[in-house]
């Protein structure tokens, strides 16, 4: 199966994303894979929610909004644009990081349980029942969350990032009877599941075939979840890679069918 989206790209506006990370060079790239639309997903902190923000205060809607009116003056009739964010879960809350009258403002949003290099008590880094009971934890309170229907998708569903040890430590460690059950929610929910295919840079197809992630995402599949696919780029380089996402549809046995409305 052919992907033609990206919903989660940041530009050069997320902190965390290099000069490379442009709206041309994004464009430059979704010609050249046939890409007909991007969802752009800069990190954003809600200012209204004292405590929220950390990293995400250099993210307020008026520095996201500069992108907005970039995305208003460029004319491209084969790719459609989405301003969309990529917010974060709020611990003290155990709640979205997020209000309504921000939400509103966003075309899409992606909200991931596994930043937990920043929003898990440091205590936890580690202790790995801790760290997969604190992802668990997340996911459902995003799912229970009042703004949960503001949320397009699951940003890359337990992948951690910047810690010692790596995602397929913690995901094994997940039975599936656990996945389903978050999972059903996800699909009742309307809520989908990215395929955040940042994990997959060095990979090969029997690689990506073989990855503990595999068996995640497959019962979301049975769970009736649908899918969006991300790059989750920092900088234009991340789509030297984007192919990957056809491989793994494939091995999925995905189709049209099992993707999210916004993307078709």
């Amino acid at each position: 199966m052919k992907i033609t989206h990206d919903f989660h790209v940041h530009t050069h506006l997320s902190i965390c994303a290099n000069e490379t990370a442009t709206v041309e060079n994004y464009i430059a790239n979704a010609k050249r894979l046939g890409l007909t639309k991007i969802g752009f997903s800069d990190h954003f902190g809600d200012g209204n929610i004292p405590g929220a923000r950390g990293f995400y205060r250099a993210h307020p809607y008026e520095h996201n909004a500069e992108l907005k009116e970039t995305l208003a003056n460029i004319h491209e009739p084969d790719i459609k644009f989405y301003f969309g964010c990529e917010t974060e879960y709020h611990t003290p809350k155990r709640d979205i990081a997020l209000t309504e009258e921000e939400a509103e403002k966003f075309d899409f949003i992606v909200v991931p349980n596994s930043h937990t290099h920043m929003i898990m008590p440091k205590e936890y880094i580690g202790n790995y029942d801790k760290h997969v009971a604190f992802m668990i934890q997340a996911y459902e309170d995003i799912l229970n969350s009042p703004l949960s229907r503001y949320v397009t998708a699951m940003a890359h569903p337990f992948d951690i990032c910047c810690h010692d040890y790596t995602s397929d430590v913690l995901i094994n460690m997940i039975p599936d009877d656990t996945f389903k059950r978050l999972f059903d929610k996800t699909a009742e929910k309307g809520i989908a599941f990215e395929l955040n295919m940042a994990y997959s840079k060095t990979m090969t197809p029997e690689d990506i075939a073989n990855d503990c992630r595999i068996r995640m995402f497959r019962i979301a599949k049975e769970c009736g979840c649908k899918f969006t696919f991300g790059s989750d780029s920092h900088n234009s380089s991340y789509h030297d890679f984007y192919h990957n996402a056809d491989i793994l549809a494939d091995i999925l046995g995905l189709t049209e069918n099992d993707l999210a409305d916004i993307c078709k």
